[in-house]
């Protein structure tokens, strides 16, 4: 019955995004989806189409009609992984799609109906690699060690990162261990990211790292999420940048990753005083990528 079924399930449903490269770059005659596109923009459209639809801000009729609004507006999405991070939301404002660099607004149509969507990927700066780069990694394993201020001062240790294991040493900020980490991360970031109209105003879901890290403050529940301020993340970051012993089950990489995510949020043109909705399941149905993709495929069974 799997073998069965697996001639008739789209390529895309069948391994995870994360892992099978070779789905990754498929092109469009291989697959029956558009993979001519960025795989970013498709695993951002999918997730974008399931947080939406799992809010009941979509809605799908069972007669032919497609794809409806409730009356609200649809909610914005942020991700932040370990080698990218991603912001979308669909423009209320027509000068945002004017404003906007072309690359970052996308329509798509889906049961009928066309949504444009304000969408950008930064490659380089999900967490993982923007520790690499506030450490002062090298693109090379030749330096045997990183000394940051973003670290605790008596802390030594190894870290991995794309399979290259670094010696990590903490060092003496010579000042406030926030404010010389912050000035790190602004500078790793300077010029890197846009600020988005209209972000002040969306109504955001936070993913990944973000509902990570939130955890690890003990701000929401692991299993049922919360909501969270960008000012939280920023008082937290100066809460345990200050602290001369980290508690013995603290992350000693927490300073830093607090501070990249403060800075980055406010960055991208979020206030501190801006509200995240943090989850993994909506509704009860888990976050998943595969219901956005499952209404694409559902789409482009209609398409002669």
């Amino acid at each position: 019955i799997i073998e069965a079924s697996k001639k008739t399930k789209p390529v895309f449903l069948l391994g995870s995004p994360s892992t099978s490269s070779q789905v990754r770059t498929r092109t469009p005659d291989q697959t029956a989806g558009n993979w001519s596109e960025p795989w970013f923009w498709f695993h951002t459209r999918w997730s974008w189409i399931r947080t939406s639809h799992l809010l009941q801000r979509f809605m799908f009729p069972l007669i032919p009609g497609g794809l409806h609004s409730h009356g609200s507006t649809t909610v914005g999405m942020l991700d932040l992984g370990g080698g990218s991070t991603q912001i979308t939301f669909s423009p209320r404002d027509e000068k945002t799609i004017q404003d906007s660099p072309v690359d970052s607004i996308r329509s798509f149509q889906m049961f009928s109906n066309t949504h444009t969507v304000y969408t950008h990927s930064y490659l380089g700066l999900g967490l993982m690699s923007a520790r690499l780069a506030i450490l002062g990694g090298p693109s090379s394993p030749a330096v045997p060690e990183l000394l940051s201020t973003c670290l605790p001062a008596e802390f030594s240790g190894t870290w991995e990162h794309a399979d290259i294991i670094y010696t990590v040493k903490g060092q003496e900020a010579g000042g406030p261990a926030y404010e010389a980490c912050r000035s790190i991360v602004e500078k790793v970031l300077f010029r890197k990211v846009m600020k988005a109209s209209e972000a002040a105003d969306v109504d955001f879901y936070a993913f990944s790292y973000y509902y990570d890290r939130a955890v690890d403050l003990g701000v929401i529940d692991e299993k049922r999420g919360g909501t969270i301020r960008v000012s939280d993340y920023v008082q937290a970051a100066q809460t345990v940048c200050s602290r001369v012993i980290r508690g013995p089950l603290q992350s000693p990489f927490l300073c830093l990753d607090l501070v990249y995510i403060s800075v980055l949020l406010q960055e991208l043109g979020l206030p501190p005083h801006k509200q995240l909705k943090l989850a993994r399941t909506i509704n009860q149905v888990e976050t998943s990528w595969a219901l956005g993709a499952t209404f694409h495929y559902m789409e482009t069974l209609k398409r002669p």
